[in-house]
């Protein structure tokens, strides 16, 4: 049996940045630059990122009071910081890169969710909190909410817009440096989480149907993105989501 989760606790606190400190000034001069086709696609993951980061930091704290764990509470709460770290520097974007408007975030996420495809809006604004809700009234089903979120969620959604946000910003004609180091940090956390996730998955009792779920879930959340994510990259994000159930234990393929 594999126990411990301090080691992620102490891997947050090395990892933590600002916000606020990441300069958007060649951002803001580049984006009316930017094409049609480059500026929709920017605005569409930046917009999936919003809705989903905010969802995620505000659901978390079910996750924190499902577990007498104290160190895996800490890693949900380090956890919950990042998140929420995450979901304001993708509202920076929106609203002093891309000018989205709204006088507060829960204005410009009505504006936002219009940019992302309805089956991304139900897994993290539908599917997530009735997750947390059960886990609120019934702990013994944290197990399947780490697979849901950390699996799921951040380690097939989440990682695939990463990556088709990273890659979309490297095909511009002009350069957007704050949005893209601020990606990279986001990314960076992460890689964590879903470690932590993954380490949650294997140290607990999982039979092989609860994986076979967690697989066919992630495989169908790949195409949540809808267009914004091309096929070539639906498929890589799905192998690697195969990989990692593999490596905690999965026995069926």
């Amino acid at each position: 049996m594999i126990t411990g989760y301090g080691h992620f606790v102490q891997l947050a606190e090395s990892l933590q940045w600002d916000e606020q400190a990441i300069d958007l000034t060649a951002d803001i001069a580049a984006w009316p630059s930017l094409t049609e086709a480059e500026s929709e696609r920017i605005l569409g993951l930046i917009a999936g990122f919003c809705v989903g980061e905010t969802a995620v930091s505000i659901e978390l704290k079910n996750f924190q009071t499902a577990t007498t764990d104290e160190s895996m509470a800490g890693c949900f709460a380090s956890q919950a910081r990042d998140e929420a770290r995450h979901a304001r520097f993708f509202d920076r974007v929106a609203t002093e890169v891309i000018g989205v408007p709204g006088k507060n975030i829960t204005e410009r996420l009505d504006v936002l969710r219009e940019r992302v495809s309805g089956d991304l809006v139900e897994l993290f604004e539908v599917r997530l909190p009735a997750m947390a809700r059960d886990l609120a009234d019934d702990h013994e089903g944290l197990t399947e909410a780490v697979g849901l979120y950390h699996m799921v969620l951040e380690g097939v959604v989440l990682t695939a817009g990463q990556h088709a946000l990273l890659e979309a910003l490297a095909q511009l004609s002009v350069k957007m440096p704050g949005v893209h180091k601020g990606m990279e940090l986001v990314l960076r956390d992460e890689r964590w989480h879903i470690g932590f996730g993954s380490r949650v998955i294997q140290s607990a009792d999982v039979v092989d149907g609860d994986m076979e779920q967690i697989l066919t879930n992630g495989e169908k959340a790949a195409y949540a993105w809808g267009d914004l994510i091309s096929p070539q990259a639906i498929d890589k994000v799905v192998q690697l989501h195969r990989r990692r159930l593999k490596a905690v234990g999965i026995k069926f393929w």
